[in-house]
């Protein structure tokens, strides 16, 4: 072997090595910003948890509420319901007891007319 080929191989090992080095610098930065970007979804993951976690409930709640206010509403308007149809009933009555009652006096109003005029 003779020196230069040495050298030149040594040269070549040399740059190899340098190539070889900036090459895995670079793999170290890649999986440095690879690191990073998971990192920052598993902030945003957690974060849209917290709030999910706040809210859920809150929302459970409101949804609670406005079911209660359905029912109590549902309760009054069967009320109403079974008010308006008593009414009913009370004013079919009411308008038979009329009828009754004017058929009453108009008998009597007739008879005291044909009493005074025999």
């Amino acid at each position: 072997m003779n020196p230069t080929e040495e050298r030149v191989s040594n040269l070549s090992l040399q740059r190899q090595i340098s190539e070889l080095t900036a090459r895995f610098d670079q793999v170290a930065r890649d999986i440095s910003e690879i690191k990073q970007m998971l990192r920052a979804v598993e902030e945003r993951v957690r974060a849209l948890e917290n709030h999910e976690a706040g809210a859920h409930p809150l929302m459970e709640n409101r949804i609670d509420a406005a079911w209660r206010k359905l029912e109590e509403h549902d309760k009054k308007i069967d009320n109403l319901t079974q008010i308006v149809s008593r009414l009913d009933h009370s004013n079919r009555l009411m308008a038979w007891l009329g009828g009754i009652l004017g058929s009453t006096v108009l008998i009597w109003l007739v008879t005291q007319i044909l009493g005074v005029v025999k």
